[in-house]
Formats: C-alpha cells, sequence, structure tokens
C-alpha cells in the first residue's frame, strides 16, 4: 500500500510534463480548374457521320473527366 501511495505521485507528474501538442488541419488544395464541369457536346446527329462525331466527342469529355478525377485523387492523397 505504501509503494502505491510513493507511485501514484510519479505518474500524475509524468503525465503532466508532456508537451502539448496541437494539430491543425490542413485543407488540400484543388484547382477550380478541375472542379469546373466537364462540357458535353450538344450535337445533334442527322447522318452516320454526325452520329459518329458525337460519340467522339461524348469519348473525349468521359475521358477529361476521368483525368480530372484523377487529378483531384493524386492532390488528396499527397503523403
Amino acid at each position: 500500500m505504501r509503494r502505491l501511495i510513493l507511485t501514484l505521485p510519479l505518474f500524475l507528474a509524468a503525465g503532466m510534463c508532456q508537451p502539448k501538442i496541437e494539430y491543425v488541419p490542413v485543407e488540400p488544395e484543388v484547382p477550380a480548374q478541375l472542379l469546373e464541369p466537364t462540357p458535353i457536346s450538344t450535337r445533334q446527329p442527322a447522318t452516320y457521320r454526325d452520329l459518329a462525331i458525337l460519340a467522339t466527342e461524348h469519348l473525349n469529355s468521359a475521358q477529361q473527366a476521368n483525368a480530372d478525377k484523377a487529378a483531384i485523387k493524386r492532390i488528396l492523397t499527397v503523403d
């Protein structure tokens, strides 16, 4: 019992001597260009050629959107 009484103040003093660490959250900065919506073509296909062009434009829009998502992911997961 006597040992407990003698060691208790040591533990309390050791706990009070630890430096206080304050963590400050850091917000990652994402460029506004990456947050803008990717434009999608509003072309009305009249021929097969127009349909092929429209499909290509939609594919390019999807690729650009995926590239923007990948860039945002790289920004948010920086070590």
